[in-house]
């Protein structure tokens, strides 16, 4: 059985908002990221 579904005609309701930024720390450089990367893996 097959169902066409119908399209959201509230764009209100269903915004995606992408936020810029999560607030969490970010690589300057490799050395940076390969230590943040052992210290959460650890």
């Amino acid at each position: 059985m097959v169902q066409q579904l119908t399209p959201v005609t509230s764009d209100t309701e269903y915004d995606i908002i992408y936020p810029e930024s999560d607030g969490k720390p970010m690589a300057d450089n490799t050395i940076q990221f390969r230590w943040i990367v052992t210290v959460k893996e650890n």
